[in-house]
């Protein structure tokens, strides 16, 4: 492990992240970044095709069947906008949790994918979820595209070549096979997210299987099948997870009250959104954006 390198990565996160949170907002608008002084309860999340790399610090992460402990050095690259519960395990505030993510472009990816055509190495990796060791090359290609943070007059000349070098490392590790899932027309991988897509643009709408197992050629029960294996969840129950992270992020940025935030969303009943919110992040409504905004008060943004 590159220590020196590790470090050079963590004081670059420390300089753009002054206070414990998420941070989104950076100049770089595909690079999310995280500090946290202090470790955290479980919370759902969804994250999309994203490479994630460990600095500091160790965090959990749940998905489906799948628990698995990233901690530093390690990558985890996800192809799906996949719903996960995650909570960081080891930060204190001398030495923090920090960690970044990089979104990828599937497009970038594909155009790589078809110019090199390398064939997939064999892998047991998960379908949509895998944790990998980050060698001393893609390593550095991380810690490049991150300085840019403090080059911004090169950011439009430099920042496409380093992403494409991140995708071309990428498909040259053992990510290869899963990526390639995504990637390939016909794939079960690629139908579901074809799916994800459209509840990410209609997850207020009722959904009919047979409607949506119609728009990726399949029958409604392989649908199901495929979409459970794939995400660890039902299509309903991606469906309630996507309602219930829109309507919490409603409540907490823009200070929608509960119930406007459940019809928002696509709620009827006020009282079901209550009780499926309280099941999923742990409190009610209120109880929770009390905790939240206090929380962001001490520590900064939290999400």
């Amino acid at each position: 492990m590159n220590e020196v390198k590790y470090q050079e990565l963590a004081e670059l996160i420390k300089a753009f992240t002054h206070t414990d949170g998420s941070f989104s907002s950076t100049s770089l608008n595909n690079l999310h970044l995280c500090r946290r002084n202090h470790t955290t309860n479980p919370m759902p999340c969804i994250y999309p095709l994203s490479l994630f790399l460990i600095v500091q610090g160790s965090q959990h992460l749940n998905f489906g069947n799948q628990v698995m402990t990233l901690s530093k050095g390690e990558t985890a690259l996800t192809t799906l906008d996949l719903p996960i519960v995650s909570n960081v395990l080891k930060a204190t505030k001398s030495e923090p949790y920090l960690s970044l993510r990089i979104e990828l472009d599937v497009m970038m990816l594909r155009e790589l994918d078809e110019q090199t055509q390398w064939q997939p190495n064999t892998s047991s990796l998960s379908d949509t979820l895998s944790v990998l060791s980050a060698d001393d090359n893609l390593l550095d290609a991380i810690y490049r595209f991150v300085k840019l943070l403090k080059q911004p007059q090169l950011q439009p000349h430099l920042k496409p070549l380093i992403e494409q070098e991140i995708c071309l490392r990428l498909l040259a590790s053992e990510h290869n096979a899963m990526l390639r899932k995504l990637l390939t027309n016909g794939t079960v991988e690629q139908k579901v997210a074809k799916i994800i897509a459209y509840f990410n643009e209609h997850y207020i709408e009722k959904i009919n299987m047979d409607d949506l197992a119609e728009m990726v050629f399949i029958s409604s029960s392989s649908l199901r099948q495929h979409f459970k294996k794939i995400t660890g969840k039902s299509p309903l129950q991606y469906q309630k997870e996507l309602r219930l992270q829109n309507a919490r992020r409603l409540m907490f940025k823009e200070n929608f009250d509960a119930t406007r935030a459940a019809l928002e969303v696509g709620y009827e009943s006020p009282n079901q959104f209550n009780r499926e919110y309280a099941r999923m992040f742990g409190e009610p409504p209120f109880k929770d954006m009390k905790r939240l905004k206090a929380d962001e008060m001490h520590f900064g943004r939290i999400i």
